[in-house]
């Protein structure tokens, strides 16, 4: 297994488990799910909906440092690059943005005891309970699982959801020494109304279904 060729230190190793973790989980129960005709037409367009908004609004771009950025595998070690490639690593993240999505949408559901007001139409309870949602998990992204590569002054390319790019990057808050920064928030800031949005246009296309 090429993991074991790379070198990894425990700390690399935790974190490309995590990660490759979050990405094929929901790979394969979507797989799982779509094959036994137990995932709804809604849910699915959704998440591929998703998927790309996440792969070509921000990923791809820092993944390569497209437009005045670092590529990644200049923002992280040798062994993290030998372990998750730079050419498969936007692929990996943009799944595991859509499993965060995912999680947002059995969230609101969960709270709303499956009721489908949420997803006819919008209600200011179900996008605070995405906000949240999307922004905690960023936020322990950028501080803890990624810090190197998207945090401590790492230079992140400007890309469509992330529009102020690596000129204007304002800290947030911080913990310790580790900050939270407008760059790395702004794609999920920006991104929430629109994951909203869409998965109320296909819930309401498919009539729920």
């Amino acid at each position: 297994m090429w993991l074991f060729d790379c070198s990894l230190d425990n700390y690399e190793w935790r974190r490309t488990i995590i990660v490759l973790s979050s990405a094929s989980a929901p790979f394969i129960l979507a797989i799982y799910l779509i094959s036994t005709n137990q995932m709804k037409k809604w849910v699915t367009y959704t998440l591929i909906s998703s998927f790309l908004i996440a792969a070509f609004g921000w990923e791809i771009w820092i993944n390569f440092g497209l437009f005045d950025g670092d590529p990644v595998n200049l923002r992280r070690s040798a062994a993290l690059s030998c372990a998750l490639p730079m050419n498969i690593n936007w692929l990996i993240n943009s799944f595991a943005d859509t499993g965060i999505v995912w999680f947002g949408i059995i969230l609101v559901s969960l709270i709303y005891r499956y009721n489908s007001k949420p997803f006819n139409q919008f209600t200011w309870l179900a996008f605070s309970i995405l906000f949240i949602w999307f922004m905690a998990q960023n936020i322990l992204v950028e501080t803890i699982i990624y810090y190197n590569q998207v945090g401590d002054g790492a230079l992140l390319s400007w890309a469509p959801l992330m529009p102020f790019g690596p000129w204007w990057n304002p800290t947030l808050m911080s913990f310790g020494e580790r900050e939270v920064t407008l760059q790395s928030q702004s794609a999920w800031l920006i991104a929430t109304p629109i994951f909203y949005k869409i998965s109320i246009y296909f819930h309401n296309k498919t009539d729920g279904k």
